[in-house]
């Protein structure tokens, strides 16, 4: 016998149709009922059992939820603006706001995981606002670190109202402008 690996089995077709609706359930109820398996799985249809055999932990879902966002966020900012893209970076950030609350006491920032995910994010916001720039569309004294650090006080700072963040962002998006 030689130096054969086994190679990694494809989900089956229905494995992946219950992972997707599970990640799908999660991001509205992260949004709406804060951290409940109970309720992910209700909300997907689904057995609990199905869920944890998928992600065997809260944290484990929250990952691959976060990780599903920031794709996502990723592919949106290859292909549209500066506002459009900080809209839906908001959204995600409603979407993992009760996920974060229940799960900071076992969340490490400082995890490969979540350095990763902050880098995509960053590529992401970085490459978005030099196209706004060299548009004519932001002051060049805003930097990307500037624009994420709106996105994260709209969302997780004193008095965050996610009721008045997308108003908020507008404001801010308007006050980007060149003079």
């Amino acid at each position: 016998m030689g130096d054969e690996t086994p190679k990694a089995r494809k989900p089956r077709a229905d494995q992946a149709r219950n992972r997707d609706r599970l990640l799908t359930a999660a991001r509205e109820v992260f949004r709406t009922d804060g951290a409940s398996l109970d309720a992910v799985a209700r909300h997907a249809g689904l057995g609990i059992g199905t869920l944890y055999r998928h992600f065997p932990t809260r944290e484990a879902l929250f990952q691959a939820v976060y990780a599903r966002e920031v794709e996502e966020l990723e592919t949106l900012a290859r292909k549209d603006d500066l506002a459009v893209w900080m809209k839906a970076a908001l959204q995600m950030m409603a979407t993992k706001k009760g996920m974060v609350s229940a799960l900071a006491p076992v969340l490490d920032k400082e995890a490969p995981f979540f350095t990763t995910q902050s880098g995509r994010m960053a590529a992401a916001i970085g490459g978005l606002r030099d196209r706004a720039l060299a548009a004519g569309q932001i002051r060049a004294e805003v930097t990307a670190d500037d624009l994420m650090r709106v996105l994260l006080s709209l969302s997780y700072g004193p008095g965050a109202d996610a009721s008045r963040a997308g108003l908020l962002l507008e404001v801010f998006l308007d006050g980007l402008r060149p003079r």
